[in-house]
C-alpha cells in the first residue's frame, strides 16, 4: 500500500499531487532511518526527528490522506440530534 493507492491511485493523481507524494514519501523514510537509528542505540537529531514528523504530518494532511478504520466525525448538528434524544 502507498500514499498514492490512498488517493485512488497514481493514475488519477495530478501532477501537484504526485509530487506531494514523492515528498511525503521521501520524508517518511527519513524519519523510519532516525528512528531505526534511535533503536539501533544511536544518537539522532531529536530536533531534525520532530521537524521530519511535522512536515510529514503537514503533508499527509494537504494531500487529504485519512488513516484507514477511522470513524468518520460526527456533524455538530449529529451530536446536537443525540444530545436532545437523549
Amino acid at each position: 500500500m502507498s500514499f498514492a493507492d490512498d488517493l485512488g491511485g497514481a493514475a488519477s493523481l495530478n501532477e501537484p499531487q504526485r509530487a506531494l507524494v514523492r515528498q511525503v514519501a521521501a520524508v517518511t523514510v527519513e524519519s523510519e532511518k532516525l528512528q531505526a537509528a534511535i533503536i539501533r542505540g544511536e544518537a539522532v537529531d531529536a530536533e531534525n526527528l520532530v521537524r521530519l514528523n511535522n512536515l510529514q504530518a503537514r503533508l499527509v494532511k494537504q494531500l487529504d490522506i485519512k488513516p484507514k478504520g477511522q470513524k468518520p466525525k460526527r456533524s455538530l448538528q449529529d451530536l446536537l440530534a443525540e444530545g436532545a434524544a437523549a
